[in-house]
């Protein structure tokens, strides 16, 4: 086969091949993509190693050794420092193939502990650009003050109600941050909580505030409920409060939030 022809072959599959997160990662041309094990033979036995994409675009052309050739691992390790590691092998084969081997790898570092929804969001992030980071935030504020001052009509919370989304936080560690400064209360949420959906948000906020207004649980217990499923989806447990919303459901024979609970608690 001509080896450039060749190379995009074996490009091809190995995005076709790896894994989902790795592919995305690949795909946004984020990255430096490092190849290990990867190498072409002409027909006079002359080995051309691929270390980099780079190489594959300078790669001469020369008609190249059929093989078999496997996807080892991808070493996301360094992904932080913007790079990624690819490891293939091959062998002298009749014909061109390529496979997975079965101790396939995906090595992490940062997000090793987080979920696949709290990954992707990680991801959504990081890949908005300065100005697109402004002005999903600016939206984000509108939204978010809009749902704040419907919470807060009918509760017994006086004091001005802030909320942020904090930039500077910890992307693997969801937590949200509620300081009281004077007649002010500041909610800094977390930055995964910028691509929620309203319901969400809406169960966030009031769940939040319960804190200081419990009367609030019972007012918008649907929407904490919103929340609590993608509090799950994130981080891959139950908050506590949803033995609370349980009550508040039997006791108003709200059948549809129980059957909800219930499917949450067999996943």
């Amino acid at each position: 086969m001509e080896s450039k022809q060749l190379i995009n072959k074996i490009l091809r599959d190995i995005v076709k091949n790896i894994d989902e997160y790795s592919r995305d990662l690949l795909l946004a041309e984020s990255l430096d993509v490092e190849l290990k094990g990867l190498n072409l033979w002409d027909e006079n036995g002359k080995r051309y190693s691929i270390k980099n994409l780079m190489d594959c675009d300078e790669l001469p052309s020369f008609e190249a050794t059929d093989r078999k050739y496997v996807l080892r691992k991808v070493n996301l390790k360094h992904v932080d420092d913007g790079v990624m590691i690819i490891h293939l092998s091959s062998r002298k084969a009749d014909e061109y193939s390529f496979s997975v081997d079965n101790t396939f790898e995906v090595i992490l570092k940062t997000f090793s502990t987080a979920s696949y929804e709290h990954r992707e969001r990680i991801l959504l992030w990081n890949e908005l650009s300065d100005e697109e980071l402004d002005i999903k935030i600016s939206e984000f504020d509108v939204n978010v003050e809009s749902i704040v001052q419907k919470i807060s009509e009918n509760s017994k919370i006086s004091s001005e109600v802030l909320v942020y989304i904090d930039v500077f936080m910890d992307l693997e560690k969801i937590e949200n941050i509620m300081e009281k400064e004077e007649e002010k209360l500041v909610l800094w949420l977390h930055p995964v909580f910028l691509f929620s959906k309203e319901s969400t948000l809406k169960g966030l906020l009031a769940y939040e505030l319960s804190k200081y207004d419990k009367s609030l649980i019972e007012g918008h217990y649907p929407d904490i409920l919103e929340y609590c499923k993608e509090y799950r989806e994130l981080c891959g447990k139950n908050l506590k409060i949803i033995e609370k919303i349980r009550e508040i459901a039997v006791k108003r024979n709200d059948y549809d939030i129980l059957k909800e609970i219930d499917q949450m608690n067999t996943i």
